[in-house]
C-alpha cells in the first residue's frame, strides 16, 4: 500500500510540474494516425510525424492537430510552501548605524605647491 501511494504521489507531481502530461495525449496521435492512414494507405508513421510536428500549414484537421501531444505547451505554475514548525523571530530587530569615517590621505602629505605647480605655463616656447 505504501508503495502505490509514493507511486500515485511521485506521478501526481510530475504530470501536474512538468510537460508529462502529454503523453496522456498519445491515444489522440494514434488514432489521428489511423485517420490519415484511411485517407493516404502509403503513409508511414514516420511521414506522418514529419507532417505534423515539421511545421504544417492550417488544414481541415488543424484542430485536431493541436490536440495532438507536444503540439502546444502547458503552461506551468510551482509554487511551493514549507510551513515552519518553529518560527522564533525577535520583537526588535536593531542595526548599528555609526559609521566610520574613512581617510584615504592625510592632508599633511601633500604639498602646497603640488597642485599650483600644474596649471602654470610652459616655460620654453
Amino acid at each position: 500500500m505504501k508503495k502505490f501511494l509514493v507511486l500515485f504521489i511521485i506521478a501526481a507531481y510530475f504530470f501536474s510540474t512538468t510537460e508529462l502530461v502529454q503523453l496522456l495525449k498519445v491515444p489522440v496521435l494514434i488514432n489521428h494516425f489511423v485517420e490519415h492512414t484511411e485517407e493516404d494507405d502509403g503513409m508511414t508513421f514516420m511521414d506522418y510525424i514529419v507532417h505534423h510536428y515539421g511545421g504544417h500549414e492550417k488544414d481541415a484537421d488543424w484542430e485536431t492537430d493541436m490536440k495532438l501531444p507536444f503540439m502546444q505547451h502547458s503552461d506551468l505554475l510551482n509554487i511551493l510552501v514549507i510551513p515552519a514548525e518553529n518560527l522564533n523571530l525577535p520583537d526588535k530587530i536593531t542595526f548599528d548605524t555609526h559609521f566610520k569615517t574613512i581617510v584615504f590621505y592625510s592632508q599633511g602629505t601633500i604639498p602646497n605647491y603640488y597642485l599650483s605647480s600644474i596649471w602654470q605655463p610652459p616655460k620654453y616656447c
